[in-house]
Formats: C-alpha cells, sequence, structure tokens
C-alpha cells in the first residue's frame, strides 16, 4: 500500500543523509551538514546594558467584592469580535488588587496598576479611584 510505500522512502532519505557524513581520524564528524566549530574572541570588559524601563500594565474596571481584607476583586469588561459570527460578544475577566486603606465599595469604578506578585491571585495595586463615568472622563 502507500503507507509501506513511504515508510520505505523515509528510511532510504534517512540512510542517504547519513551517508553523506564521513567520520575524520579524530573521531570528529565533517560534511555537509555539520557546522564548523566558531571561537569566539572575548571582549577585554564586558559592559552591562541599561535597565529598560517600561511601562505598568493598568487597567479600568468596577468593583465587585470587597470582602477581603486589604483586598478587593475588580471586574474588566470589554468587547470581542465573535469568531466566526462577528457579532460583538461581552468577556469579563476578575483581577484581585490590593487596597491598603480599604477605601474601595463595591460598584466603584477603579484604575490598577500592574505590580509584583503578593500572592496566588493578587499582581495588582490600587491605582486611583474614578468617578461612575470612568477615568477618562476626568
Amino acid at each position: 500500500g502507500t503507507h509501506a510505500s513511504a515508510a520505505l522512502t523515509h528510511r532510504l532519505t534517512l540512510h542517504t543523509r547519513m551517508a553523506s557524513l564521513t567520520f575524520s581520524a579524530s573521531s570528529a564528524v565533517t560534511g555537509a551538514r555539520v557546522a564548523p566549530k566558531m571561537t569566539l574572541a572575548r571582549s577585554p570588559a564586558r559592559v552591562a546594558a541599561p535597565v529598560q524601563i517600561t511601562a505598568k500594565q493598568t487597567l479600568e474596571g468596577k468593583v465587585v467584592s470587597v470582602g477581603l481584607e486589604k483586598s478587593a476583586v475588580m471586574q474588566v469588561a470589554r468587547k470581542v469580535p465573535h469568531p466566526r459570527y462577528l457579532k460583538l460578544i461581552n468577556k469579563t475577566k476578575k483581577f484581585t488588587f490590593h487596597d491598603e486603606d480599604n477605601s474601595c465599595q463595591v460598584g466603584m469604578v477603579v484604575q490598577i496598576e500592574a505590580c509584583r506578585p503578593m500572592s496566588k491571585s493578587k499582581k495588582f495595586t490600587l491605582k486611583k479611584i474614578c468617578s461612575d463615568a470612568g477615568c477618562a472622563a476626568e
């Protein structure tokens, strides 16, 4: 069948590839498929690259839970087109963030900023509390 002939041709191509390589007396493989060993010249002084400062990720959404101590949960909503039908669908995701003063209340619109992980789920801190219209209105 076709499957058996395909397996045979695959074995033959592997055999011809191995035949193109030759072994020298120093037990190093030479041939077209082996790259020559390159020696790198060391620079006299290694200079450390400057640290790049990047912008922190900020998210805006509505607070949905404040039952935790010094923490709150915010929900971010976004509209995404459906992969096949292209109708806009609402997608939501919840983020737990650090609220040092417990100043957030359920229903507030807040802005959070990425930080180092504080726990398994807390990776954001409260940046500012916005009006109900959102932070862009201010």
